[in-house]
């Protein structure tokens, strides 16, 4: 829209606003010029902001225009359009309009502080690293990063995505360990898609063509600083939302499955140990329920005698095949993970362990399930969690069903089979043109 006197266009900003409540538009004096300003309310601290500005004006001379040394501020912005003035207005901006000199200025205020401090991680357990975790304030983000790594070569470009609901996204990676394809890609989308709307992280990924429906996510998350500079390092292009508390890197490979970044700052022993254990519980998680199943229905004759007597007497009294008290074991679990992960953390724990344990013992006393299935589910469950991101624990979660159908169908080869298949697909997985299976996302120094 285009309008040619200063009254049209307060008119049409108080337009855009009338229904909204903390818009202010009032008139205002700055020394002896009389001005009009727009601003709202609850982003703008008004009083902190005049009294800013008159401070800087102090040494003005009588004879001299404040309008123009406002004007001459690094910080402002002049005669910008009536569209820029409403998104300035709604990104915290004091709006000036001077009665003469300039059309109007935009100020950056002091604004109301709405941030949260930086704090500790509330989604991940940093063991011997620093502890100081990301916020919803996206350039405080960018600062820890920045403090963790004084390097020329790490490289940052700002997008802003969206037509009704606009959202700034940052992009960052190191110059030399990234690969340029994915860089490339992951700048031409962005480009395509600058009017999509990016509310939430699926929408995100919409914009840069990742696949809707994945088994295995397309790249990883955290919280940590410490965790996001090891992505960056190792080659990752790690991506910000603008009040969102998470890094998201990309790609994802196999080895998130068992890689924990943060185990880089403990001894080289130590670390080789808990890879060897997240990948044996790996294992555990995918085939444990599956072969319960193999092992009870289908292929008994695998199991030594004494064993198969052993879990025999301990279905005994239980009315259910096994597919179904395994089913029905499983759909418990899951409701006790969500309902710890939903309820408050003053009373989550409690609630979910008290009920675990009595909702287990009763089963097991009312010969609904065997002793031998609450070892089974319980072991891997406990399996899932030592994988290295938790979208990989709900990755296996829900992949173990696949086993476990497989399992009750065709038994010991079934259960093969899934693994197989399972490795098959992931080898059909690529991320901007990087292949799943790959054990690094380091650029080769030969490229």
């Amino acid at each position: 829209m285009h309008t040619s006197t200063r009254e049209e266009k307060l008119a049409y900003i108080d337009q855009m606003f009338e229904h909204t409540s903390d818009f202010v538009s009032r008139d205002a004096r700055i020394y002896e010029a009389q001005v009009h300003v727009c601003y709202l309310g609850t982003l703008v601290q008004y009083e902190e902001s005049y009294d800013t500005l008159i401070a800087r004006l102090s040494h003005i001379h009588s004879k001299e225009n404040p309008i123009d040394l406002i004007a001459l501020s690094a910080s402002t912005r002049v005669n910008v359009s009536l569209t820029e003035l409403v998104s300035a207005i709604l990104r915290g901006m004091l709006i000036i309009f001077p009665q003469e000199s300039f059309d109007n200025i935009v100020v950056e205020p002091a604004s109301v502080n709405s941030s949260r401090s930086i704090g500790e991680a509330l989604t991940e357990n940093p063991i011997q690293t620093s502890l100081d975790a990301f916020t919803e304030d996206m350039y405080a983000n960018i600062n820890l990063l920045r403090k963790k790594m004084r390097i020329t070569d790490l490289h940052i470009q700002n997008y802003t995505l969206g037509s009704k609901l606009p959202r700034e996204v940052t992009v960052l990676y190191v110059e030399g360990a990234a690969d340029p394809k994915v860089i490339a890609h992951i700048h031409d989308c962005l480009n395509k898609n600058t009017k999509m709307d990016v509310s939430d992280v699926q929408g995100l990924l919409r914009a840069l063509n990742q696949p809707r429906y994945s088994l295995v996510p397309t790249y990883t998350s955290s919280e940590l600083p410490s965790t996001t500079k090891h992505n960056l390092m190792d080659g990752r292009v790690v991506i910000f939302l603008d009040h969102f508390p998470f890094s998201l890197s990309f790609p994802s490979i196999v080895t998130d499955f068992w890689e924990v970044k943060t185990d880089k700052d403990q001894l080289p022993l130590f670390m080789y140990l808990y890879r060897v254990i997240r990948i044996t519980s790996l294992i555990i998680a995918l085939t444990m329920p599956g072969l319960y199943v193999v092992l009870n229905s289908v292929n008994p004759e695998l199991l030594r005698i004494q064993l198969a007597v052993s879990i025999t007497n301990s279905r005994e009294g239980v009315p259910y095949p096994v597919l179904v008290e395994l089913l029905l074991m499983l759909f418990i679990i899951e409701m006790v993970i969500e309902a710890s992960i939903r309820l408050p953390k003053s009373i989550g724990p409690t609630i979910t362990m008290v009920g675990g344990i009595i909702l287990g013992q009763a089963v097991v006393q009312a010969r609904l399930v065997s002793y031998f299935l609450i070892i089974v589910v319980a072991g891997s469950t406990i399996a899932h969690f030592t994988m290295g991101t938790y979208m990989n624990t709900v990755s296996i979660r829900l992949y173990k069903y696949v086993v476990i159908v497989f399992s009750a169908l065709y038994g010991i080869l079934g259960l093969m089979a899934s693994i197989v298949l399972f490795c098959f697909y992931l080898g059909t997985i690529t991320t901007f043109e990087v292949p799943y299976l790959s054990f690094s996302t380091k650029r080769r120094k030969s490229e």
